[in-house]
């Protein structure tokens, strides 16, 4: 059993009801150039070490949403004097710096800066350990994209249509342009410490067959089948090497 199952059948589903909403319809970029532009960025966003895969997924959630910001990761150059809030605050010569490095080394900065904002007074208002990554609230509190503010839940695969239907609403939002942070993880089968979230992907395609993710360990996209992802018995690549989705920082219109 996982942590997130234990708490859905105790009664917490998350923020309630209005938490569950789906997009009001599509938006300009869609899933075909939502998953392309992922796919072109995910080699530079790979997490630097293994506990920021959830600040690899976030500064990459921000970057798809904020055009801004992905021209400076990719290029070092800025698009006009507002700086995007992961630059604000910045030194002059440390942008200068990084504007001739590449492209791996400005993601690795922005990690950073999300690692430090996720932690913050995440734990009863005192900072998370950075041994143990990024909590789900602190990456729902952090996380950001226009149109859409972000909440969080636990997800239960041990009954199958409640797991559809989540999945469901993530394919919903990446077809509408937005891209869904998941965490991932094992069971208390593999030891008590595999049983809470462990790893974060970022859900950037799909269809009724499966969705693709940002896996940030491999700096790759990488398809996961519906079925595999709802079974629960095997490790997925997709997932980082885990069994479970477990929990999901979900968007709802803003």
């Amino acid at each position: 059993m996982q942590l997130s199952t234990a708490l859905r059948r105790l009664g917490w589903g998350g923020a309630g009801p209005s938490a569950h909403q789906g997009p009001a319809g599509p938006g300009p970029d869609g899933a075909s150039g939502l998953a392309e532009r992922a796919r072109r960025l995910a080699p530079d966003a790979r997490q630097q070490d293994g506990t920021t895969c959830g600040s690899a997924v976030l500064t990459l959630l921000a970057a798809l949403g904020d055009p801004r910001l992905e021209h400076w990761l990719a290029t070092g150059r800025l698009l006009g004097p507002a700086l995007p809030p992961e630059l604000a605050g910045a030194p002059s010569s440390a942008l200068e710096a990084l504007a001739d490095a590449p492209a791996v080394a400005r993601f690795r900065a922005v990690h950073r800066v999300v690692t430090r904002r996720t932690s913050a007074g995440a734990l009863l208002g005192l900072p998370w350990p950075g041994a143990l990554g990024t909590p789900p609230w602190g990456a729902a509190r952090v996380a950001r994209f226009p149109g859409v503010r972000w909440t969080h839940r636990p997800l239960d695969d041990t009954g199958r249509a409640g797991l559809d239907a989540e999945l469901a609403l993530v394919r919903a939002w990446v077809h509408a342009g937005v891209p869904v942070p998941l965490f991932t993880g094992g069971d208390t089968a593999q030891g008590l410490t595999a049983a809470v979230p462990r790893h974060v992907v970022l859900a950037v395609g799909g269809d009724d067959r499966g969705l693709d993710l940002f896996e940030p360990s491999r700096g790759a996209v990488v398809r996961a089948g519906l079925d595999d992802l709802g079974a629960g018995d095997r490790p997925l690549p997709a997932l980082g090497g885990w069994r479970h989705l477990v929990w999901v920082v979900a968007p709802v219109p803003a």
